[in-house]
């Protein structure tokens, strides 16, 4: 019972810190914030569509007021999964949202343990769980900015980092499969984060690679990326190739999304830009926990991974870095960077990196601590404490929390209701009536008929999300106006014959009728691109999970003597 207590005691305490992280989530409701409606807008016809049958949904019918929405193929999905996961177990969306982000929370607190065990032993990696739950922009992503594709991408990132340094270290085959099946997943999560974290993980890659395995170590780490992209391929091969097929920025792109706009420090006046004035006070609060662990460069500091921890230092200035406006040359220089818009999400990598540092130079303050002349200890301590005092007194106790009733009955118009300017379809800018690309837009009026055909009788057989059939009399020659918008996998045929569309005025989906009595049959088809992308996301996943299986099989009967060796 000891032994099992030694070896598991703390990987449970580490998902108990991320758990107990969340618990005024629990307590007092949902915190709120203007995202929160809009991750809801997406995820309450997202999962009626997997209600449906359609896993992976290519359209999204229900919003803005029925004429659809394509925000389900450019947005990562896997949060959503999440959501219409714990809808599921749950009966409904605020206890199914409550159990997704605690479990969240103890996920990305593990993920922490789980990398700094590459470090410093069980029982000091705990703390690195506990830092990671309670680091400031790490809180203020859920209490604060309702950021939850961003939280939910920070135990994707831990795993990465933590397999990369594996792979580095040991080149094991499991290894490579975790950062694969890590990576695929942060691209799932959320693609700013993705943006940065690959960036990241080159630099702490480049960092960790043995000098004398450099030939071994480099193929492994390349085909752990290309198979965390082939698994992921089903979404952004899609995003990719589509992309210029929404609004985005280009009607009137919103200040606010400029990347020049958005660098911590770069005004402390909450007047001119609130944001950047908090992410300046969640940064200096970051730095002040940050603070004890400068300690590992100094001469006291004496432990036997100190040299492996300089590589985690590097990232760790490397991502404060990026956040401020010292780095706006290499924001410039990199291709697709300054499409992230805001730097200071860079704060989420420094929050996963930095508790790694921090675990490492408890030891040596607890040491210290002990000792008659122990002022610098405590000041250190009183760092950290004060840090976490402001997390707790302005981002726990400063959020509005919603209770059951309230969060629901926020919920009810969002099916229906119109989503924001930029994933609209270029074909229906019009709906955006000249307002930023980060508003709402304004959808074409709903007609109770759903089809516009003149004076020609309509009668409508079928309307789903993906497939309407619809009969039309005869009658002169014209354009049928159909209450979808127009986006160019919406495929019209009758008789077996293909029909003329194109995108109306106001972007709706517009159809060639004959003169002749026809039966419509409307249909969105997915290109043969993504029925591969698919089948290759399928086949990645599927040989990830073959190798795993394999792998703990052959582990199960490897001798004794072996297994402990790894296993400490």
């Amino acid at each position: 019972m000891t032994a099992l207590i030694k070896r598991f005691g703390p990987a449970l305490l580490a998902l108990f810190a991320g758990a107990v992280a969340l618990l005024p989530v629990v307590i007092w409701g949902m915190p709120n914030n203007n995202d929160l409606a809009n991750h809801y807008h997406f995820a309450l016809p997202f999962y009626e569509a997997i209600q449906r049958g359609d896993i992976h949904p290519g359209w999204l019918s229900s919003p803005n007021f029925g004429y659809g929405d394509a925000v389900v193929r450019f947005y990562p999905p896997a949060l959503y999964y999440l959501l219409a996961a714990g809808r599921a177990v749950a009966g409904n969306w605020y206890s199914g949202s409550l159990l997704v982000l605690t479990f969240l929370s103890a996920l990305g607190s593990f993920a922490a343990y789980f990398w700094a065990r590459s470090y410093v032993p069980r029982h000091i990696a705990v703390w690195a769980a506990v830092f990671y739950a309670f680091m400031p922009y790490h809180l203020a992503e859920v209490y604060q900015a309702a950021q939850l594709a961003e939280f939910a991408a920070g135990p994707a990132l831990l795993f990465s980092l933590a397999f990369t340094k594996r792979l580095c270290d040991d080149g094991h085959m499991r290894d490579l499969v975790g950062l694969a099946a890590s990576y695929g997943l942060l691209i799932l999560c959320h693609l700013p984060l993705a943006v940065f974290g690959s960036l990241a993980l080159l630099v702490y890659a480049l960092l960790n690679i043995p000098k004398n395995r450099v030939r071994s170590t480099i193929p492994k780490l390349t085909t752990a990326v290309l198979l965390g992209l082939a698994a992921s391929s089903f979404y952004w091969s899609t995003m990719v190739a589509e992309m210029k097929w929404i609004v985005a920025d280009g009607v009137n792109p919103d200040p606010l999304l400029d990347y020049r706009r958005n660098f911590v420090f770069s005004t402390f006046s909450p007047e001119k830009n609130e944001t950047i004035w908090w992410m300046g006070l969640l940064a200096i609060a970051t730095i002040m926990m940050l603070l004890p662990a400068v300690v590992i460069f100094g001469k006291k500091f004496s432990a036997p991974g100190k040299r492996a921890l300089i590589a985690v230092a590097v990232l760790v200035t490397f991502s404060l870095m990026m956040s401020t406006q010292i780095s706006k040359p290499v924001w410039a220089a990199i291709p697709f960077l300054a499409m992230a818009q805001h730097p200071f999400r860079w704060l989420a990598v420094t929050s996963a990196v930095a508790p790694i540092l921090m675990a490492a130079s408890v030891p040596f303050w607890v040491e210290r601590l002990r000792r008659p002349r122990r002022s610098v200890a405590l000041a250190m301590a009183g760092l950290v404490l004060i840090a976490a005092s402001f997390s707790i007194s302005q981002t726990v106790r400063g959020a509005t929390y919603l209770s059951r009733p309230t969060f629901e009955q926020m919920l009810k118009p969002l099916n229906e209701a119109p989503g924001i300017i930029q994933w609209l379809p270029v074909w229906a800018s019009a709906s955006a009536q000249g307002k930023a690309s980060y508003e709402k837009c304004s959808p074409p009026p709903v007609t109770p008929a759903k089809i516009d055909a003149g004076n020609r009788a309509i009668r409508i057989n079928e309307w789903t999300d993906l497939s309407r059939t619809f009969e039309v009399e005869s009658g002169p020659a014209l354009e049928a106006h159909v209450a979808t918008f127009y986006y160019p996998h919406w495929i019209a045929t009758a008789n077996g014959q293909a029909l003329s569309t194109r995108p109306a005025a106001d972007g709706s989906l517009s159809i060639s009728l004959p003169p002749e009595r026809v039966t419509v049959v409307l249909r969105f088809r997915e290109p043969p691109r993504a029925k591969l992308s698919s089948v290759v996301s399928i086949i990645s996943w599927t040989l990830l999970a073959s190798f795993l299986i394999f792998g703990a099989f052959v582990r199960q009967h490897e001798p004794i003597e072996a297994r402990r060796e790894q296993a400490n």
